[in-house]
């Protein structure tokens, strides 16, 4: 096995979660689902993890939440003068798509579960494909602003995908990327536990200097780089099935926002990890330049 991201060929043992077993590469800490799982086993993981009852009551439940932190996405891509025709990759039901219409964006989504895809469509009055990028061909420069946001982790062909995103992608258009931080203070206090480890579903696990590493060697330049994650999920991501959107997760935010200290204190300290790179989500944000950049250090 070689290393997507820096080519090397060794690798140690993170950790294991159930039949998989997290391996980290000894070059750059990536981290690497093993047994690699199949195309079937994706495409398997994408019906019945993904069904559409599944996101709708996901994000139908907290749509107030999800789309005033999409208006935080939205308005710090306008920030950086994004503008004009956005892509959001792997956009589920499309509630961000939805959210950046409404801040001005010409927005189009992908998404390979259809029953999602029809939902975005027809409950938003969306654009969305349902097909892999690969296999849309969209035209050189077809557009000024992509987003991943949590979808990198389930690509199976990093180099090839980062690749073909380039290609479409107009010259200074705008890329943003969110995936979960196997380095983060969640991950190192639940370990194997941790919720968003989640293999087969994940096939790759990012550290913040990996996925600046990745993005700058597809010829971006990084202009924000951040570890963050909501409250909820951090308290919900330490015990494995605590969805945030479960009875649960709904009991310990309640009691924990009732508790006055308890709440300050973990705010804050928030902010701490963050700073220090071991937020539970990293956040990137980067234009194309056209040429690879100088990669940055792991970590």
């Amino acid at each position: 096995m070689k290393c997507p991201v820096c080519n090397s060929e060794s690798f140690s043992w993170g950790c294991s979660v159930g039949d998989y077993s997290i391996l980290r590469c000894r070059g750059c800490r990536l981290g690497v689902t093993d047994p690699f799982p199949t195309k079937e086993e994706r495409d398997r993981i994408n019906v019945e993890d993904y069904s559409v009852e599944r996101r709708i009551d996901v994000y139908m439940s907290r749509r107030a939440y999800f789309e005033r932190r999409y208006r935080g996405y939205a308005a710090t891509l306008k920030k950086y003068g994004g503008r004009g025709r956005l892509l959001d990759i792997g956009c589920n039901i499309g509630l961000f798509l939805k959210v950046a219409r409404e801040a001005g964006f010409d927005s189009a989504g992908v998404e390979l579960n259809s029953g999602c895809a029809e939902y975005g469509r027809k409950e938003f009055g969306l654009n969305i494909y349902s097909d892999r990028l690969e296999n849309l061909r969209f035209p050189a420069g077809s557009f000024d602003v992509i987003t991943l946001f949590d979808t990198l982790e389930h690509i199976p062909c990093l180099q090839s995908f980062l690749s073909e995103i380039s290609r479409i992608m107009a010259d200074g258009g705008l890329l943003a990327v969110q995936s979960p931080n196997i380095d983060s203070l969640m991950s190192n206090l639940a370990k194997s536990s941790w919720a968003w480890l989640s293999p087969p579903d994940h096939l790759y696990h990012f550290t913040p200097g990996v996925m600046s590493m990745l993005i700058e060697s597809k010829g971006f330049r990084i202009l924000e780089a951040k570890t963050w994650e909501p409250l909820l999920d951090f308290c919900t991501g330490l015990f494995p099935g605590n969805r945030p959107e479960s009875r649960a997760g709904k009991i310990l935010l309640k009691s924990v926002k009732g508790t006055l200290y308890a709440f300050l204190g973990i705010t804050h300290a928030n902010r701490l990890w963050w700073s220090a790179r071991k937020g539970g989500l990293i956040l990137v944000y980067a234009r194309k330049t056209g040429t690879p950049g100088l990669q940055s250090l792991p970590g």
